[in-house]
């Protein structure tokens, strides 16, 4: 492995992961600088050196990094930042592991979908319809369907749809959150299923778990988010033999070489629909499971390819703890939290002194003020922990909502769990 020390390292986000990020640098003697228009984001607490410069602002970050020396940028997991910097980065001739190109493709659904279809992989039956057409009755379609954005994340713009009017509300509502001025409708399925992640490395693809997704959502109408996302599936392989060919041949088909990759897949029995794909670390920072199941410690990884150019996955330190005990399953459990504003935070370290704990990225601080957006947005923290039966599962999920106090200004606690352990029943390999 290359020497790492003194070299300078641009972070554009990772602040959910941010103990990563900084233990891999200190350990190797890497220089941190934080950019961003959020100085009370984490990374900006782990920097060696911080500048207020807007992550998206192109000429403004050429020119910092030019100034500043860097060796390497980390872009972090936020789309609307990798959407822009994978384009300055390349253009700087710097280590990136996308290009502007493969990033587009793969975050646009309506490409995504195109793509599937070239490689045989099932999707979701799309309605071509344009907004003069719903504003009237169509004997075409089947409701229910669903409308959304063709880019975008975190569920933003997403409706269920079940007739004429809720069609061109949800529509228009997708409209509106749509960079792109494209909107999907589509049949709806059942929302449950599976996330599969990859680890890319030298142009080869290495299969880094599958977790089952059980979706929730805070009322009727708003969207499906998780609420609770289980390694690893008993689905992994059957879906490996089904599937795992023709997403190489995808992967391969728009060049890409490096890089976390994963893709949401519906399941409805036993049929499948490929839904969307990230180019990045999935948002319940998957980043520990992947290493907890595989050892690749994507962080490690990307900052290495960053400063040196050179693709690599393995001979990196794990993050996960020594001490923590080695069970059969994985769960990221989202604790959600209802709108208000956040006054004072209780329990978070009593939390992290349970043995099966493996980590809880925080999303909010003190005096975060949340709206309610129905989201993954209204997610508090993710508590990441490991367990070997149903009964274990329940009990850290009870003990930590239990412990766990977000306060608001009213003296309310805002904790606001969609998914019931104590009701929902999973499904894992015993």
């Amino acid at each position: 492995m290359k020497d790492l020390n003194g070299k300078r390292l641009l972070l554009l986000g990772g602040s959910m992961w941010k103990e990563a990020i900084s233990t891999f640098a200190k350990d190797n003697g890497i220089v941190l600088i934080a950019t961003g228009n959020d100085p009370s984001a984490g990374i900006f607490e782990i920097a060696d050196e911080c500048y207020d410069i807007d992550s998206t602002d192109a000429d403004g970050m050429k020119k910092l990094i030019i100034e500043k020396n860097i060796d390497g940028v980390y872009m972090g997991g936020s789309e609307p930042v990798i959407s822009v910097a994978c384009e300055y980065i390349n253009e700087l001739n710097l280590p990136c592991y996308c290009t502007k190109e493969q990033w587009d493709h793969l975050q646009n659904k309506k490409h995504f979908k195109k793509l599937c279809i070239e490689h045989g992989l099932p999707v979701v039956p799309q309605y071509e319809i344009n907004i003069d057409e719903i504003t009237q009755e169509l004997d075409c379609l089947d409701f229910p369907v669903i409308t959304k954005p063709a880019d975008g994340c975190g569920s933003n713009g997403f409706s269920v749809c079940n007739n004429n009017k809720e069609l061109q509300d949800g529509y228009i509502k997708a409209l509106k959150t749509s960079s792109t001025s494209e909107v999907l409708i589509e049949k709806f399925v059942k929302n449950k299923g599976v996330v599969v992640f990859y680890t890319a490395s030298n142009g080869q693809f290495y299969f880094s778990g599958i977790e089952d997704k059980y979706p929730v959502r805070f009322r009727e109408g708003d969207s499906y988010i998780g609420g609770a996302f289980i390694f690893e599936s008993r689905k992994k392989n059957e879906f490996r033999s089904k599937f795992e060919e023709k997403i190489h041949q995808m992967f391969k088909s728009i060049g890409i070489k490096e890089g976390s990759l994963w893709i949401e897949v519906f399941v409805d029995g036993d049929k499948y629909f490929f839904n969307e794909m990230g180019y990045r670390y999935g948002g319940s920072v998957s980043i520990y499971p992947v290493d907890y199941f595989y050892h690749y410690n994507q962080v490690a990884a990307d900052i290495y390819y960053s400063l040196t150019n050179e693709s690599r996955i393995e001979g990196f330190p794990t993050l996960i703890s020594t001490a923590l005990e080695r069970k059969k399953h994985y769960c990221v459990y989202p604790i959600q939290v209802r709108e208000g504003t956040i006054r004072q935070i209780i329990g978070i370290d009593k939390i992290l002194q349970c043995n099966n704990v493996v980590a809880i990225p925080i999303c909010m601080k003190v005096g975060y003020t949340v709206k309610h957006t129905g989201t993954f947005f209204q997610t508090f923290a993710l508590l990441h922990f490991v367990f070997d039966s149903k009964e274990e599962f329940r009990k850290i999920i009870r003990d930590s909502l239990s412990d766990l106090k977000v306060i608001d200004e009213s003296g309310q606690n805002m904790v606001s769990s969609l998914f019931n352990a104590e009701e929902e029943e999973i499904e894992i390999v015993m």
